[in-house]
């Protein structure tokens, strides 16, 4: 693997210009005669020519799965019916089309939110690379013409965000000072026993001395959120030691004067924080390589050394301030203080669309929801007259005050705000409109198909089997909705107590979002793609980015020794539990779930891509059940290595003549062999080579000679691989540090060619 190659538990399957017609499959029916409208929408009658029955299938778990949810109190168990583990008829409905929609180059939309967010600018990373990336960012930004809801590339500022109840309007008030003071969580702890009726304030595990690391509790919060201080914060004025003055070195209860033992507690802090410092210093002395570092790490040293010498005459200055805790986040050590000596005659309009986007659901935290209730208000900030407090204060948990002032960061430009956030770190919008939809090929894009040609567009081959609420012309008499010729049952499996995980697991079903653009955007690889300084596609780019392709996850379960216990680390005993932590209790692998899949008037092309859908690569009715050639992802946890299943099917042919003619359950059905199934797989793949090769002409690219040899259907092969997976170090989920040198996710054909050139050199 190269340098700054990104590793991640899925792939991106390349998307085409168009998706293939559903009428491609259809042709020996339209030919007849029959209108594509009469085989989409005649559930009450036979279409001559089509077939009619059902799938058998048996959904073997190849790992542990986990389905949903029920909830008694308990560790959520995978989804049950009548006691007896299940997969639910949804679940496999979903992966079934979603196959097929990969197979076909089908219709594709975001499930998200089309609002995308960066993280702005809070500080600088030491790597290179990344340096370059966001200078790079930010400079698109600025170039962007000042649209309003781009950061122009200018340091974060802070202030309180207040709305006027009168005109409706919103402004933020800056701080009096350059920015928030800060205070170390273990100061703020030790200080908070002076006020009265507070409950103890938890420290996160690093701070707390447990070693392990972690999240500061968001439970804990809500009582300390905007609590008024006096903050004692050192007078301080040299080249390296006045950043003290943004330090509080003390905390007091409000009206409480600061006494001699307040400012002497104050002056041993800041005596411990100086000599931490010089520490630092000359240590980053001893290690310095160059001359350079040398002299500059001795010249901070002796800033704190002389610092030190004078520190019986360093003044404290009280402030007035208001508590701020800015969420969850790893190794948080500080919090902030907002002094509330703001000049009403300074303020800065606020755009009512950035106020939209902030109380937006893609913004608002788990943390603030639980921590701005509807119920709290905002903060009190001098020189401003509250108004009556209004019957919501807040529009939804998480929302912004409606009285009072709410401590936000923010950018300005011009005289006005052009983003703001409750942290440093905030996130800003990547513009004003929806990112993704140009990302996406039109005749792809759901959304932009529907927009431009309304109901009755020509349906892609999922909308056909499955059906859609647009499906049918205008003016066709029945509206516009069918529902689909396919219908998905529940699996049921036909253990019960020996179906489950021996012990349940606590787990972090996390994942990037599509705003992660070195993973999901096309990057233009070349060999400053892996350099220190490389020139990657971000959504900022507009127009001129492109979508990688439909994601999906890759089988990662590497052969253990009959003696190693698999999910031993994941044990709840040996996991601290956390915000994002769920404890589960997974289907064991080996497990056998029986369903079916009922079809109606489907053509042979049809039911050769339902059979293809559920087969991959696997030859006619499955092969190997335990060791198969390919196999699906099912469930939650993918990236955990859970949910790899295999799919058996057994199809099922009705007789509608012969049936009618006997009152023999039997009657009329036809068990298809391997053979039969064979010749409707083929007639599904001729009928996908046939328009691969057309597509592959117009655009001048190498004409497939085999449906398989498609780039989008050989990349969702080599995902659905089993039996020749990566090995789980290849397909790890990577840690915020690699993120954040921005590592480029290659495409699965090269992601598998490397690890076979390091197989066959010992190297992987």
């Amino acid at each position: 693997m190269r340098d700054h190659q990104a590793v991640a538990p899925y792939g991106l399957v390349p998307l085409p210009e168009r998706p293939m017609p559903a009428e491609r499959l259809q042709e020996p029916v339209l030919r007849e005669g029959t209108s594509q409208h009469r085989l989409l929408a005649a559930h009450d009658q036979r279409i001559p020519g089509t077939n009619t029955g059902w799938i058998d299938i048996t959904v073997r778990t190849l790992t542990p799965t986990f389905v949903g949810a029920t909830r008694d109190g308990a560790p959520e168990r995978s989804l049950t019916i009548d006691g007896r583990p299940a997969l639910p008829g949804a679940s496999l409905r979903g992966l079934i089309r979603n196959t097929m929609r990969v197979l076909t180059g089908g219709e594709t939309g975001p499930v998200n939110t089309p609002q995308l967010f960066f993280r702005a600018p809070a500080a600088s990373h030491s790597d290179r690379r990344a340096r370059h990336v966001m200078r790079r960012l930010h400079r698109q930004y600025r170039d962007r013409g000042g649209a309003p809801s781009t950061p122009p590339g200018t340091s974060v500022q802070a202030g309180f965000l207040r709305r006027d109840p009168a005109a409706g309007s919103w402004e933020i008030r800056p701080l009096p000072v350059e920015r928030p003071v800060q205070v170390r969580l273990a100061d703020l702890r030790e200080d908070l026993h002076r006020f009265p009726g507070l409950p103890e304030f938890e420290l996160p595990p690093h701070e707390s001395g447990d070693g392990a690391g972690g999240y500061v509790p968001a439970e804990f919060h809500g009582a300390f959120q905007y609590l008024p201080v006096v903050a004692l914060c050192p007078r301080v004025h040299g080249r390296t030691v006045a950043e003290t003055r943004f330090w509080a070195m003390a905390v007091l209860p409000p009206g409480e004067e600061p006494a001699f033992g307040h400012r002497e507690a104050a002056r041993d802090r800041l005596r411990e924080r100086w000599i931490r410092k010089r520490a630092g210093a000359e240590q980053a002395m001893r290690r310095a390589s160059g001359e350079r570092a040398r002299s500059a790490a001795r010249g901070r040293r002796n800033d704190y050394g002389r610092a030190l010498e004078g520190i019986e005459d360093v003044a404290f200055e009280a402030h007035e301030c208001v508590l701020v805790l800015t969420g969850a986040a790893g190794e948080r050590k500080n919090a902030y203080l907002f002094p509330t000596a703001t000049d009403p005659r300074r303020s800065l309009p606020v755009p009512a669309h950035l106020v939209h986007l902030v109380e937006s659901a893609d913004q608002i935290t788990r943390f603030q929801a639980r921590n701005f209730r509807s119920d709290l208000p905002g903060a009190a900030v001098a020189g401003a007259e509250e108004p009556d407090r209004p019957a919501a204060i807040r529009p939804r948990e998480g929302g912004l005050a409606r009285a009072g002032g709410e401590p936000v960061w923010y950018q300005q430009s011009e005289g006005r705000v052009v983003s703001f956030g409750r942290s440093g770190g905030y996130r800003v919008a990547v513009g004003e409109f929806d990112p993704i939809s140009r990302a996406v090929p039109e005749e792809v894009h759901t959304r932009a198909r529907a927009r431009a040609e309304g109901s009755g567009r020509p349906p892609d081959v999922p909308r056909a089997l499955f059906g859609d609420v647009d499906l049918l012309p205008p003016g066709s008499g029945s509206g516009s909705a069918a529902r689909g010729r396919v219908s998905v049952g529940s699996a049921v499996c036909d253990e019960t107590g020996d179906a489950w995980m021996e012990h349940p697991l606590r787990v972090e079903l996390l994942s990037p979002q599509r705003s992660c653009f070195a993973n999901y955007l096309l990057q233009p690889v070349s060999e400053a793609t892996w350099g220190q300084a490389p020139d990657l596609a971000t959504w900022s780019h507009e127009g001129d980015v492109r979508l990688g392709g439909y994601k999906v996850y890759l089988h990662r379960h590497d052969t253990l020794p009959a003696s190693a216990q698999r999910y031993a680390h994941l044990h709840p005993d040996r996991v601290t539990e956390g915000p994002t932590t769920r404890d589960v209790v997974p289907v064991r692998a080996g497990a056998a779930f029986h369903g079916r899949i009922t079809f109606a008037n489907l053509t042979d092309a049809e039911v050769g891509a339902l059979l293809q859908a559920l087969h991959l690569g696997n030859p006619a009715g499955g092969g190997d059940r335990h060791d198969p050639l390919y196999a699906h992802k099912l469930g939650l946890g993918k990236a955990l290595g859970f949910g790899s299943v295999h799919i058996a099917p057994a199809l099922y042919l009705l007789d509608p003549a012969e049936r009618a003619a006997s009152l023999d359950p039997g009657a009329g059905v036809a068990c298809v062999g391997d053979e039969g199934m064979q010749k409707l797989l083929d007639a599904f793949g001729e009928a996908l080579l046939t328009w691969e090769r057309e597509q592959s002409t117009r655009a001048g690219e190498p004409v497939p000679g085999d449906w398989r040899e498609v780039r989008r259907v050989e990349a969702l092969m080599l995902a659905a691989q089993w039996r020749h997976r990566l090995p789980e170090s290849w397909t790890r989920v990577m840690g915020l540090d690699e993120f954040a040198v921005y590592p480029v996710l290659p495409d699965l054909q090269s992601r598998f060619a490397a690890h076979a050139r390091a197989a066959e050199t010992g190297a992987g």
